[in-house]
């Protein structure tokens, strides 16, 4: 299996109008350009015609190539690169970009950053899955290890050990920087991982929605839960890669969040590069893409109404990969509380809604209990198994996660698309204490559902068919590229797309400092 490059990366979209630079990285532009022929493997060797093409457009422009990516620009309609110039700025290069009829898309590098009963002995404090009736499910369904998922985040710790058996290390890759491992040294993406497929009836720790799973580490954020586009591109480009030579992931999370001025429209979705990644996974109908739907008290598709905190400086900003549209399989997920409410800081109009837990409560049990980095040790319980209680909608989100690969584990040939069909056609959404319409998540409602109608469900949908040509387009600047300006030292390192996950009771105080999608 061919390795993708190391690359550094942070998680953030966009921004208010006076520019500050270290919201991207300076001199590098993501641009997709318009094939002149037709795209396969040879394409991109040294002298295939899509390298050329690259090249040759990239010393015209004034820059470099940094990066191609073969696996979605096969695809994804177009050849996706990563330019790189001394002299260009991001923001102007790219808009000047748009302009050239070669170009489908470009953007800055803009940064990211991170939001049957088992015998395990801390099952008991797991609520998310007595809430979403994961129990019943259990006595059709635990999961399979020939089901994969894709967990795009901080890496796994893989070292603990009530996940030790459920992650393999041979497919995991590391985008964020030089190191190769895809160890996780943050927390986020290991607690991800708990929900997912925390190993069952091992008489340790918790136990995840899959009892039996195989998760793959795709590190794309790094020690402080920053990312950039480009490391979360690279990270899809993996998975997309993987897909397309039979490894059989059924499900990819990504417990993400980030605010940019540009409202989710056709005609602004297919001139981001990172959208047309996503459309790029999306047209595999393999594996369905969950999200976070953000923690910023806002509604997934709207835009934000007044400032937030450092991540959302005033109104006009959009949650996204949440806000994403056009993409058949992609489902966004809200959070909820143990008493059946919406969580106070999550967004809200999501797809669905999932356990995620609460700042405060007054049940002792606020927060979704899962595995944590195993270096900690003051989360080691008295099994060995290191573990902690973490709220956002990223918690929520692998819970969907999840149960697409339970799914996918009863009814193996179902496309991504049938997945998400059956996870979504049977949501309750008239509990009296609902903030919004977010419908709630039931598992063994989906697997019934599922075993019903599975066999009837469409293959594809056709509600966003007007999205399925974005090769084609008139060229134009129109987006206008903007930075988020302000200063980063008040929030922890963690701003825009910043992993929201708010970690126990402690961190309420440090609510407008450190988030976790």
């Amino acid at each position: 299996m061919r390795k993708l490059l190391a690359i550094v990366i942070a998680l953030s979209f966009v921004m208010p109008s006076f520019a500050a630079s270290n919201d991207y990285t300076e001199g590098d532009t993501l641009v997709v350009l318009k094939p002149s022929g037709t795209l396969n493997a040879s394409s991109f060797t040294a002298s295939g015609a899509g390298t050329l093409q690259a090249s040759e457009f990239a010393t015209a422009s004034g820059g470099e190539v940094k990066r191609i990516y073969p696996a979605l620009s096969e695809s994804g309609k177009g050849i996706f690169m990563l330019m790189h110039s001394d002299t260009e700025d991001p923001e102007a290069f790219s808009a000047m970009l748009l302009k050239n009829p070669e170009v489908l898309a470009a953007s800055p590098n803009y940064k990211v950053r991170a939001a049957m009963i088992p015998n395990d002995p801390h099952y008991d404090s797991c609520w998310g899955m007595e809430y979403i009736n994961a129990p019943s499910a259990w006595d059709s369904a635990t999961g399979s290890k020939s089901v994969y998922v894709a967990i795009i985040d901080s890496g796994i710790d893989y070292t603990n050990p009530d996940l030790t058996d459920n992650v393999t290390r041979e497919y995991g890759i590391n985008t964020i920087n030089s190191d190769a491992s895809t160890l996780d040294d943050y927390g986020h993406g290991t607690h991800v991982a708990g929900t997912i497929g925390a190993k069952g009836n091992n008489g340790m720790g918790v136990a995840g929605i899959n009892l039996d799973v195989t998760m793959i580490p795709v590190k794309v954020l790094n020690s402080s839960g920053t990312g950039t586009f480009e490391s979360v591109i690279a990270g899809i480009e993996y998975v997309t890669e993987l897909i397309q030579s039979g490894v059989n992931i059924k499900a990819v999370n990504m417990s993400l969040e980030t605010y940019i001025r540009v409202a989710p429209e056709r005609d602004t979705m297919v001139k981001f590069p990172l959208w047309r990644a996503f459309k790029a996974l999306d047209e595999t109908n393999e594996a369905v893409i969950v999200v976070a739907a953000g923690n910023h008290s806002q509604v997934v598709g709207q835009p934000s109404e007044r400032y937030y905190d450092s991540t959302v400086s005033g109104a006009g900003y959009y949650v996204y990969p949440a806000s994403f549209t056009g993409l058949y399989n992609m489902i966004s997920v809200s959070a909820l509380t143990r008493l059946g409410t919406t969580a106070t800081y999550s967004n809200t109009g999501a797809d669905v809604s999932a356990p995620g837990g609460e700042l405060t409560s007054l049940l002792s049990s606020a927060g979704i209990l899962s595995t944590w980095l195993q270096s900690s040790t003051s989360n080691i319980a008295s099994d060995g198994v290191s573990l902690r209680s973490a709220q956002g909608t990223s918690m929520a989100a692998p819970h969907i996660a999840g149960a697409a690969a339970l799914l996918a584990s009863i009814m193996p040939e179902m496309t991504a698309y049938q997945l998400k069909q059956s996870i979504l056609r049977t949501n309750a959404s008239t509990a009296s204490l609902r903030v919004a319409s977010d419908g709630e998540f039931d598992l063994n409602a989906s697997l019934s559902y599922q075993y019903s109608y599975g066999d009837s469900l469409p293959e594809i949908g056709t509600q966003w068919a007007d999205y399925d040509d974005y090769a084609e387009q008139e060229p134009d600047a129109s987006i206008g590229y903007e930075s988020r300006g302000g200063d980063d030292s008040n929030n922890g390192g963690c701003e825009v797309g910043s992993l929201h996950m708010i970690l126990g009771a402690a961190v309420v105080a440090m609510l407008a400092r450190k988030r976790i999608s």
